[in-house]
């Protein structure tokens, strides 16, 4: 007998909380990478690069570093697929809870001590990265994800290209949209930067108050439905 189909893991997000998940999104990426051994929690496509690289020049950065992040978003991502996998009913449960756990390990990880192995702490906020990105796919703009910033590039400029074309108002919404999410995972480059520069380790208390906000504007139009 067919094994009956899975309840989804994976809801739509509204516009403005896709753009501050991807202000978070990119703030995770450059706190890590500067505060915590130059390794991505969010970003594997940079991790499998960096793999490659510290096999061949581990003065650069040792492989096992972004082999074990990358290996902690797999398994925050196989996680959340075991318990689609499980659930026989629509719910907003796993978004809450890996919201709620991805806030939890930033807090953490502000308050830990420097003699803390850097490893542990990005293998934790990966594994985390790996449940968030896992449970919120699809975001309010046509096409985007929240980390593969080299399909959504392409995203944006066939859009542009489509709406110089067209010139419809829905092709060059679609557009604007797309150039939104770019410019907001880079705001959030950018201030991950600058604020891990002035509060070294414990930017990631920003981060989880960024994942927070994103949260926060993520359920309130569900209430409103309900």
């Amino acid at each position: 007998m067919p094994r009956p189909p899975a309840a989804t893991t994976s809801f739509d997000v509204p516009l403005v909380a896709g753009l501050v998940l991807l202000v978070a999104t990119g703030f995770v990426d450059s706190y890590t990478f500067l505060a915590h051994g130059h390794v991505f929690a969010e970003a594997m496509t940079g991790n499998l690069v960096l793999i490659g690289i510290g096999a061949v020049e581990p003065d650069i950065v040792a492989f096992w570093r972004p082999l074990a992040a990358y290996g902690a978003f797999v398994a925050g991502v196989a996680l959340l697929w075991w318990i689609g996998r499980r659930r026989r009913s629509v719910t907003r449960a796993p978004q809450i809870a890996t919201l709620t756990f991805e806030i939890v390990v930033l807090g953490v990880v502000g308050f830990l001590p420097t003699s803390v192995p850097q490893v542990i702490v990005v293998t934790a906020i990966a594994f985390a990265s790996g449940l968030q990105i896992a449970a919120f796919r699809r975001l309010g703009l046509a096409k985007f994800t929240t980390t593969v910033m080299t399909s959504n590039s392409l995203h944006t400029v066939d859009a542009a290209l489509t709406a110089l074309a067209s010139g419809t108002r829905e092709d060059r919404g679609a557009a604007a949209q797309l150039a939104g999410g770019l410019a907001a995972f880079m705001v959030g480059v950018f201030g991950g930067a600058l604020l891990t520069r002035e509060l070294d380790t414990r930017a990631s208390w920003i981060a989880a108050g960024v994942f927070l906000v994103a949260g926060a504007l993520w359920l309130r139009p569900s209430r409103r439905r309900s």
